[in-house]
């Protein structure tokens, strides 16, 4: 058995890599997602936001879910740049919008292996098997992928 994950120290690494500046935890657990997506922000003074959230309670947001593609996510994102580290969940909504789409969850599995500007950035999503066992391979001294459950606790 390996040992248990530091995320403190994941996301305090997040923003001395050139590239892949981003990283998926995979969780099991997506009642409590959103508070221990909120709990690793506080205890790594980065910056939290919660998709699920934002989109309902803006209604420009809302009235484009469907135009939101995975590129158009990442946009979003580089206008969260207050802290190095965003920890973002709730983004189950938006993969299942994508799911129509062809090679969309492979597309933000690349995204997030090259993604090299600010912020760097943390998803916390619910388990994906897809995701789960996809071969991050441009970069293979970073961890991209990590299963919650194999983490410290918060």
């Amino acid at each position: 058995m390996s040992l248990p994950i530091n995320m403190t120290e994941i996301v305090s690494e997040l923003p001395s890599r050139s590239r892949g500046k981003a990283c998926i935890v995979l969780t099991h657990d997506y009642i409590g997602q959103k508070e221990w997506s909120a709990e690793l922000a506080r205890q790594t003074r980065s910056e939290h936001i919660d998709l699920l959230e934002l989109f309902g309670q803006n209604t420009d947001f809302g009235n484009r879910i469907s135009h939101i593609m995975v590129p158009s996510l990442f946009e979003l994102l580089k206008g969260y740049d207050k802290f190095p580290v965003l920890v973002v969940s709730g983004i189950e909504f938006l993969k299942a919008t994508w799911s129509g789409q062809v090679n969309s969850i492979d597309q933000f599995a690349s995204r997030v292996e090259t993604w090299n500007q600010n912020p760097c950035i943390l998803f916390v999503l619910q388990y994906d098997k897809f995701i789960a066992t996809r071969e991050f391979s441009r970069h293979r001294q970073h961890t991209f992928v990590i299963d919650q459950k194999d983490t410290l606790a918060l």
